[in-house]
């Protein structure tokens, strides 16, 4: 069971807010396959408290999706409270603040991560989304900005001000901004921050890419939860596994080829809905990736999708590869 705020789950596994992925195609498959709680990919703060996201599919809000958290990214208080507002008009259930992303972009107009550096402007931030909502709160941190001591006291900083400010829960993903996504995610970190917070809900992030991993992890840092980001691209099996894990259940088989090519061509088919056949043809290549992973020929299926140029073509070469898979 996880408890943030007045939400309760019965697993405590979350699919991340993730960049460019979490659109409402993936997260109703991760709901298929046993995740509660789902993210919006992250939102700038302008962009939606002038309400310019709604008309984007990828930011669209699904009947059945309930609960769901808005992951929003800026530097002014004053913006990210409206935007936190709007989210909450919209009919998202959590607000995240995003003081982690390492993206250079985001980086340079001093959001995200640079955060990790300005731990007075974080608490501002922070304190204004508090008090200008009533739905749980809470902050995507990365452990640092720079890999060192001196640079992880803002951190502590952060998390501190926010556990006394009424923060709901602590999402916190093992590196330093300067890592991006190098090296190995450090959840001794985590392991620290949850026995110094312990009444904290403390969710952790960082290489998260198989079910017994992610059981390790939790069991050697005493999180409360994982939040699972780029192990669950094209890979929503990993949901079900963990269902099972911790209810303690037969474990299904691994998807056969045909399996994935069916979740395959039922996430492609979603994408196909929801924009015009050239951009849905395009913007599926980079889920196609991580399916073709358990595929047993996986370069040639993947070279055979990113060639497609139409719906008919994709379709066709999901069913070449996948459902007569046996005759190439």
């Amino acid at each position: 069971m996880l408890k943030i705020g007045d939400i309760q789950l019965k697993m405590p596994v979350l699919q991340s807010a993730i960049s460019g992925y979490s659109d409402v195609v993936m997260r109703r498959l991760a709901r298929q396959f046993g995740v509660e709680l789902t993210f919006s990919p992250v939102m700038l703060d302008k962009s939606v408290a002038y309400r310019k996201f709604w008309k984007k599919p990828a930011f669209c809000l699904a009947d059945d999706e309930k609960p769901i958290g808005g992951q929003i990214v800026g530097a002014d208080p004053q913006t990210m409270a409206a935007a936190a507002k709007v989210l909450v008009e919209k009919g998202f259930d959590l607000v995240d603040l995003n003081f982690a992303c390492p993206a250079p972009k985001v980086l340079r107009r001093g959001r995200g991560g640079e955060m990790m550096r300005n731990s007075k402007l974080a608490l501002e931030i922070f304190q204004r989304v508090r008090s200008a909502v009533q739905v749980p709160v809470t902050l995507k941190l990365r452990t640092s900005y720079y890999e060192n001591d001196s640079e992880r006291e803002h951190f502590w900083q952060i998390c501190a001000g926010a556990i006394s400010g009424g923060v709901d829960a602590l999402i916190v993903h093992g590196r330093a901004v300067e890592q991006r996504y190098r090296g190995k995610a450090d959840w001794e970190v985590l392991a620290q921050v949850k026995q110094r917070f312990n009444d904290t809900v403390i969710l952790g992030s960082g290489d998260l890419f198989k079910a017994d991993d992610v059981a390790d992890e939790m069991r050697l840092s005493g999180v409360d939860g994982v939040v699972i980001a780029r192990g669950a691209i094209g890979n929503p099996w990993i949901f079900r596994e963990l269902t099972e894990l911790f209810n303690g259940d037969e474990p299904t088989p691994p998807p056969s080829v045909t399996e994935v090519g069916q979740v395959l061509l039922q996430h492609f088919n979603m994408v196909a809905d929801l924009y015009p056949e050239h951009k849905a043809v395009v913007y599926f290549r980079k889920f196609s990736a991580n399916y073709c992973r358990r595929h047993p020929k996986r370069k040639k299926v993947l070279l055979a999708l990113m060639a497609c140029k139409t719906a008919e073509q994709v379709r066709g070469e999901i069913e070449r590869w996948f459902f007569n898979f046996e005759n190439n």
